[in-house]
Parts: C-alpha cells; sequence; structure tokens
C-alpha cells in the first residue's frame, strides 16, 4: 500500500522485516516477491512520477553524477529518479547470460570469479521469465539451454532480417522481449508488477524520499537508514534485514556515504573495492541500405540478434559479442537536423526509402573487468542534500578497443556481402547498463557481497543488481538481475523464517 503520511510508516512500533532501497526491476521484483510470502516488506523511492522527473529540476539534480575517462560516457539519460526505476525506459530486451558467463574466461578476473554457475540461476530465470512475459519464438542452438519455449511466443515477423543474414550464414532469432498486459505500452515494473506487492497487504512504497546514508552500529549490523524529504524533513527507516537496490552508479555511492566510526572507509569497503570493476556494454552500429524485397517495401522496425558469434572472440582472448539486427523506416543518420535549410536535404533522404530499404547491423561488446574503472564520491559537486555526487571515472582498455575493431571488421563483411550502399557508422554508443561496481564473490578482499549478494562486512544488509555482476558478459541484465532477485528473496525467507 501507498501511504502520504511517511512519518505514521517509517516511525510504525515494530521495524519492518525488509526494507529495499529503489524501486527498479531488482527493487519491485524482490519487494513484490518477499510480500506476497508474508514478509513485512518497505520500499523506499526517492522520485515520484515521470510527471515530476521530467520537470522537477531538484529531482532531476539527484541523478547527476561528474565523469572522467575517454569512454566519453553520456552523463545525461543515464540514471534516473522515479517510481519504476530505468525500467520508465526500458526496451524490454530479456536475454539470459550464457551458461560461459559465469565459468573462467579471458575477461574473469584472477582474484574474484563469480561464486555462482548458470545451474544456480537457471529455475529462476525460468520464473523471471514468466513474471516478466517474456516473449519470443525457439530458441536455437547458440542461444543459452533452457528446459522449455519462452512463455509467450513471438510478435514480430522477422522474415525478412532472416532472409538477409541466411544469405551470410547468420542464424538470426527474435529479441526475448518483456511484453506489457496493454498494448501500445512499455513493461514498467511499476505498472505491471508493483500492482500485486499492494495487493498484499504486507508492506508500504513511500516516493518522494531519498535515503542519503544507512546507519550501523558498533556490531557492524545496519540498523536503520537516514530519509529526507525534498522539503527538509529526517526520518529514519527501521528494519530487520536492508537491500540497497540503487542501481549501479548510486549503490556504491550509498555504501561510501554511509561512512562512520565503524565503517571509517564506507560500509562494505574495508578493502578498498566498492565502486570498483564498473563497467557496460559499448556498441557499434551501422546504417546502410539494401536492395528492397516485398517484406521491406512497408515501414516497420524489426529487430533480431544472434548468439552465434558470442564466444569467437573469447578464443582471442577477448570477450563475448551480441549482433543485433534491425529492419529501419529511415535512415536516421542520414537525416540533418530540422531547419529551413535542411529540408531539401531531409526530403531527398526519406525518398531515397522508396528506393532501397534502411537496415541497421550493430553489436553489443563485453568489457574488461579493471579496478581503475569505478565510482567514488565527487571533490567538488554536492547533491540538494549536500552530499558529495557520485564520480565515475571510466576508461577504454586495450582489449575493449580491439573486441571493438574486430567487431567492426565483422559487421562491415557482412555488409559488403549484401551489396549495401550509403553505410554510415554510428558513433560508439553505450547500453546504460551499470555494471559490476559491488561485484559478488568469495573473497572479501577482491569483492563487496557474497554469493547471497549479502554485503561480506555486515550482517544483515544485501545488494542487488547488475552492480554485483562479477563479469560483464555481452547481454542485456535486466532478466539476470530479475533471477539473483528472485534467489535472494528465497534467502532472506529463509533467514527470516529461521528467525
Amino acid at each position: 500500500m501507498t501511504s502520504s503520511d511517511p512519518r505514521a510508516v517509517l516511525e510504525a512500533t515494530e521495524p519492518y522485516d525488509v526494507c529495499i532501497v529503489g524501486s527498479g526491476p531488482a527493487g519491485t521484483i524482490l519487494g513484490t516477491t518477499l510480500a506476497k510470502q508474508g514478509v513485512r516488506t518497505l520500499i523506499l523511492e526517492s522520485g515520484r512520477g515521470l510527471a515530476t522527473w521530467l520537470t522537477n529540476s531538484r529531482v532531476q539534480s539527484l541523478a547527476r553524477y561528474d565523469f572522467t575517462g575517454d569512454t566519453d560516457y553520456p552523463l545525461k539519460r543515464t540514471t534516473s529518479r522515479l517510481l519504476g526505476g530505468n525500467s520508465n525506459f526500458w526496451t524490454g530486451r530479456c536475454e539470459r547470460f550464457h551458461p560461459s558467463d559465469f565459468e573462467t574466461h579471458p575477461y574473469t578476473p584472477a582474484d574474484n570469479p563469480w561464486p555462482i554457475r548458470y545451474a544456480d540461476l537457471e529455475p529462476y530465470y525460468d520464473t523471471a521469465e514468466q513474471l516478466l512475459r517474456v516473449r519470443g519464438g525457439k530458441r536455437n542452438e547458440y542461444s543459452p539451454p533452457r528446459s522449455g519455449p519462452l512463455p509467450l511466443p513471438p510478435n514480430p515477423d522477422i522474415s525478412v532480417l532472416r532472409s538477409l543474414c541466411d544469405r551470410l550464414g547468420v542464424d538470426i532469432e527474435e529479441s526475448a522481449t518483456a511484453t506489457p498486459t496493454k498494448t501500445f505500452r512499455m513493461f514498467n515494473v511499476h505498472k505491471e508488477i508493483l500492482p500485486a506487492f499492494h495487493d498484499s497487504g504486507n508492506g508500504h512504497v513511500l516516493t518522494g524520499l531519498t535515503v542519503t546514508r544507512l546507519l550501523a552500529d558498533a556490531d557492524r549490523k545496519v540498523n536503520g537508514a537516514e530519509v529526507k524529504s525534498l522539503d527538509g524533513e529526517t526520518y529514519v527507516a527501521r528494519a530487520r534485514y536492508f537491500v540497497v537496490c540503487c542501481g549501479g552508479l548510486e549503490s556504491p555511492r550509498m555504501l561510501l556515504l554511509s561512512a562512520s566510526e565503524t565503517f571509517p572507509n564506507g560500509i562494505g569497503n574495508a578493502h578498498d573495492m566498492v565502486g570498483r570493476g564498473f563497467n557496460d556494454h559499448p556498441n557499434v552500429g551501422f546504417m546502410a541500405q539494401v536492395p528492397h524485397s516485398w517484406g521491406t517495401l512497408a515501414p516497420t522496425n524489426k529487430v533480431a540478434r544472434t548468439h552465434q558469434f558470442y564466444e569467437t572472440f573469447r578464443e582471442e582472448g577477448l570477450g563475448a559479442i551480441v549482433p543485433v539486427f534491425r529492419q529501419a523506416w529511415v535512415l536516421p543518420n542520414h537525416l540533418l537536423p530540422f531547419r529551413l535549410r535542411n529540408i531539401p536535404y531531409n526530403t531527398a533522404s526519406m525518398i531515397s526509402r522508396l528506393a532501397k530499404a534502411a537496415i541497421y547491423f550493430g553489436a553489443g561488446t563485453e568489457m574488461t573487468i579493471s579496478k581503475e574503472n569505478r565510482v567514488t564520491l565527487s571533490q567538488t559537486r554536492k547533491d540538494s542534500f549536500g552530499n558529495p555526487v557520485g564520480h565515475l571515472i571510466f576508461n577504454y582498455s586495450d582489449e575493449d578497443r580491439l573486441l571493438l575493431e574486430r567487431a567492426r571488421t565483422l559487421i562491415l563483411g557482412w555488409l559488403d556481402k549484401l551489396g549495401a550502399t550509403r553505410i554510415h557508422e554510428s558513433p560508439v554508443a553505450f547500453s546504460r547498463h551499470h555494471q559490476g561496481a559491488c561485484r559478488m564473490g568469495q573473497d572479501p578482499r577482491s569483492s563487496v557481497v557474497d554469493r547471497d549478494l549479502r554485503v561480506h562486512e555486515t550482517p544483515n544488509l544485501y545488494v542487488c543488481g547488475s552492480e554485483v555482476f562479477s563479469t560483464g558478459g555481452g547481454m542485456t541484465p535486466t532478466v539476470t538481475i530479475s533471477a539473483l532477485a528472485l534467489r535472494l528473496a528465497d534467502h532472506l525467507g529463509v533467514r527470516l523464517r529461521s528467525g
């Protein structure tokens, strides 16, 4: 349920069983699963609705951060502060990690391998896909193994892309995609999943309240979360267990801001590992034109991808790649900004769509794990509450650059075989998959959380989200985040029942 009186909720006589900070996919799925099990759960969200996010400059300022590095990482539209988190802007892609991602491969840090395997997540992948209503056709031999088909059948017809890729010997499939219950809207977790949390009667969601720090006692246990509203009110949320689900930039910042006499360097940071290992998925992409077929005459925007080349460059000591193919309705890279003097050129570009079909060939790539790529606290900039904003230090490695070049060469070879014309390369774009800054592992000296996502240094604090990934793989993270949230719900349920 939602309350308009935060003090009445936060100053309840009995602490909550679990307090979750953040209402994105991790926080919402974890909270809803716990509440349905009868666990008294509190979800705290800094933002409110989309309208507030788009119009309130103070709320927007809470998502700002500093950046240093050669990756030209985007400062805008990278994080959000609103109910549902970044699922409000999500494309819905739900690809599983491969089993090899959890095993030792060229990008696995020697001192911090994954402490879990694909088999540990496989049943939770199945449940997550049901929860997210994932659609897609039959998976081919290159896809991660599964015990059955995806919950919903495919929707878009990718036969045109399939015919093009068949000429290249590339086996493609429909992108596994979360499907909303209502047509013409995206799958937002606060619309599709959070209602079940409200219906359970076992929890509260409070919006417009920002957790500014976690409070720990001398026994290294978190006994509260300091909560502030934009109008200056301060509260303390009490619970038996706390879970930080703030995303790959804000979760490490939260731990660092929670420095105290007990944790002088921040919670979980005794070995200076909080924030280290940040990574994302840089993408190369090309727009081009090919001769029309019957299926390309009508404007469309259909997407497919292939897992066929996932391991190809790992054999060279590099990372995984995931080629993506899109049947586009126009070549946006060939359109100039809308001005009167550009109308003739843009009109000609639009007309060219009548002569030839527009396509996009691209690839997302895995990045190396570097301790030097990290989230820390800004030395010069503060947020609305007077706390340092996050500072992202993020650079390419030689392997990152080489893998991007390998992906470019592969895609250009395909376009050449198809006789494509008007080929235009887009600037490298990041997927905004904020991964790895609170990595899981067995050794507290090289990781932040254990295999159950508990912060090594505390008995009752957890982190859940892509920030716990030991390596980034090449796949979209959301269904893996969801599987980890479901697994954590089982773990917390056992701990709560055992007292």
